[in-house]
């Protein structure tokens, strides 16, 4: 099993990503885990955002410059057939909008982890579904039920134990229904995340 990671650069637009496709298929053998992390400076994005929403700025022009820069890429990769991905970067959108409305939402570091991280669910998803739509069949999985961390937000603890075995059994059933798999880096899930 390979496993290829891709930074915020290699996926920052419609350009990039078909070139991420490019590199899979030049070397499609065997079984693929493919990472990636948040497009271009989006990291830097959401973290003006929350910023703002501390200091009690509006957050608004800058949530809906997020989502125009991602529609815009699935736009220039889907086309006419874009409407399905941007739907789905819309409703992943809707958590931070939850978040910013969440009264109880007042731990900075706690909010820094739910917002910041879904710049890593958009760019996998977008990607994910490229790769679907020219032929690299894989499964996207949510790195928040493989990697599981204790609740220092912002400076969490890997628990590496818990970790390979969530891990090992969600990888495993994703391969058998495609050859690739594609998550995200960076991020991962506290127990309160997980229901056993």
């Amino acid at each position: 099993m390979r496993v290829y990671k891709f930074g915020g650069a290699s996926v920052k637009d419609a350009e990039s990503v078909k070139n991420v496709h490019r590199i899979i298929e030049s070397s499609a053998e065997g079984n693929l885990i493919v990472v990636i992390s948040a497009m271009g400076k989006t990291t830097n994005k959401f973290e003006a955002l929350l910023d703002a929403h501390f200091e009690e700025k509006p957050t608004k022009d800058l949530l809906e410059s997020i989502r125009a820069e991602h529609v815009k890429i699935a736009s220039d990769l889907f086309g006419e057939k874009a409407k399905k991905v941007i739907d789905d970067i819309n409703n992943t959108l809707v958590e931070v909008e939850w978040a910013l409305d969440d009264p109880d939402g007042l731990d900075k570091h706690f909010q820094y982890d739910q917002i910041v991280s879904i710049g890593e669910m958009l760019s996998t998803k977008i990607v994910s579904a490229f790769l679907n739509s020219e032929g690299a069949v894989n499964s996207w999985v949510d790195a928040r039920d493989l990697i599981r961390t204790d609740n220092t937000y912002q400076d969490a603890k890997v628990d590496w134990n818990e970790t390979h075995k969530l891990t090992s059994g969600a990888i495993e059933r994703a391969l058998k229904k495609a050859p690739i798999v594609v998550t995200q880096g960076f991020i991962g899930g506290t127990s309160e995340n997980f229901t056993t």
